[in-house]
């Protein structure tokens, strides 16, 4: 076991403990980027069951902020300037403890609570950062490398730089370029090649947290993983230069694939296209983008005729074929009016009886009613619709086609003749071909 640290020793590494000036002017330590789902964030609270989260967006993160990853899911911070970074790893639980200005040149000291799980951090000189685990303290500057741990484990790792570690229960140490320290009922060091290297400090952490092992078998365990890593990584790089090769070879004859537009469906909401020029061996990626977003992407390995889905309304599409000899592509704007009910409501009662006195002898008799209706279609565009008609006593006194229809609400004026029953017809297509009618009825005395 190591012997207590005296306090002057415990002051230096529990950084964590200290307390400095907050940023001037408001300003931020560093932007949230490169987030993978999934992971959320959280202000205040930093606990597996708290409540309230968001999902994360790119922007600035501040002290009190909570970040907690699934499995897959990761975020990197970059410190101020973004010459440093810090990478939270898939299934972790980290705090912001504190952010705080260090000197006069504005670099920020960053204090970090590691609940659970493994981070990767390239840290450049002029930021500190600080760490905490259920276990120890570290503090690092100029340092590239992994730290994890959780209540009951520490691991931290180097490719270069120093990392001092002050563990709650022993003596402290400093670390440097290629060494790895293990910490549970004990801590150990190791000089390992893989030292550093996120991917293999998750196998360093399932070894720490097989509690039938001790750490000296932990260790050896350890060893013995860092040569097989090793192994594989010379494995790998020879993997990829040949498959390089074969990849230049089948690229040296290689045509550009072709794609062509056909037709489409406007209420099944389909463009057809036809894909040529993907030769035999090989594969093509087809892409389709509505306003510049994607909305599909498929991948070829001959020529075929393809479908793809198109979304309600009028969109601006582009259609790409490509592969390693280049990329051909085709734009359109198709509309999609997948067929949809729909209701025309025309205000007030459907039949009026109107009382109004004849007009003086000599004077035209003229009375004026407002026919109020409103087109009440699921998406709300008038650009849906194919034709509006409206008809008094079977007579056409409105009618709209297309781009004339420009709102959903209409008042007209109508002219009504005493002792008959006027009588209008409203009549609404919609671009899929479905057709709504309504009426209303007035009657002067």
């Amino acid at each position: 076991m190591f012997r207590h640290l005296s306090f002057l020793c415990l002051a230096l590494a529990m950084i964590p403990t200290f307390v400095f000036a907050a940023p001037k002017g408001g300003e931020k330590a560093g932007t949230v980027g490169a987030v993978t789902p999934y992971a959320e964030k959280r202000s205040g609270s930093c606990s597996e069951d708290a409540k309230k989260s968001t999902k994360i967006a790119d922007g600035n993160f501040r002290q009190f902020d909570c970040f907690m990853t699934a499995e897959g899911g990761s975020v990197q911070l970059y410190l101020k300037g973004e010459n440093s970074s810090i990478t939270i790893n898939e299934k972790s639980l980290v705090s912001i403890d504190s952010i705080s200005e260090k000197d006069e040149n504005g670099n920020f000291r960053l204090k970090l609570n590691i609940k659970k799980g493994l981070l990767g951090f390239g840290v450049k000189k002029g930021n500190d950062v600080g760490f905490r685990t259920g276990t120890a303290a570290a503090s690092i500057r100029g340092t590239e490398g992994v730290i994890g741990g959780d209540d009951k484990t520490f691991l931290g790792g180097l490719k270069n730089g120093s990392l001092w570690i002050s563990p709650d229960n022993g003596d402290s140490l400093v670390i440097g370029q290629g060494q790895t320290v293990l910490g549970r009922e004990k801590f150990v060091l190791l000089n390992l090649k893989s030292s550093g290297d996120t991917t293999f400090a998750k196998t360093l952490a399932a070894l720490l947290a097989d509690s039938t092992k001790s750490m000296d078998e932990v260790a050896t365990a350890a060893q013995a993983a860092d040569s097989a890593y090793q192994d594989s990584l010379v494995l790998t790089k020879a993997k990829s230069q040949e498959k390089t090769t074969v990849e230049e070879l089948e690229t040296t004859n290689l045509k550009v694939p072709q794609i062509k537009y056909s037709s489409y469906d406007s209420l099944r909401c389909v463009a057809n296209l036809a894909v040529s020029n993907v030769q035999k061996g090989t594969v093509a990626r087809l892409s389709a983008f509505m306003d510049g977003s994607s909305i599909a992407e498929d991948s070829l390995k001959r020529n075929m005729p393809k479908r793809i889905g198109l979304r309600s309304g009028v969109h601006d599409y582009e259609f790409i074929i490509e592969n390693a000899a280049g990329r051909s592509s085709v734009k359109k704007t198709l509309g999609c009016y997948p067929m949809k009910p729909f209701s025309v409501k025309v205000f007030g009662p459907s039949y009026v009886v109107l009382t109004i006195p004849p007009a003086p002898p000599e004077t035209k008799d003229v009375i004026v009613q407002t026919l109020q209706f409103q087109i009440r279609v699921p998406e709300y565009d008038p650009s849906f619709l194919n034709k509006v008609v409206v008809r008094q006593s079977g007579k056409v006194i409105l009618q709209e086609r297309l781009s004339q229809i420009q709102n959903l609400d209409y008042q007209i004026p109508v002219e009504l003749k005493r002792g008959i029953k006027n009588r209008f017809d409203i009549e609404v297509v919609h671009k899929s071909g479905y057709v709504v009618k309504a009426a209303k009825t007035y009657e002067v005395k």
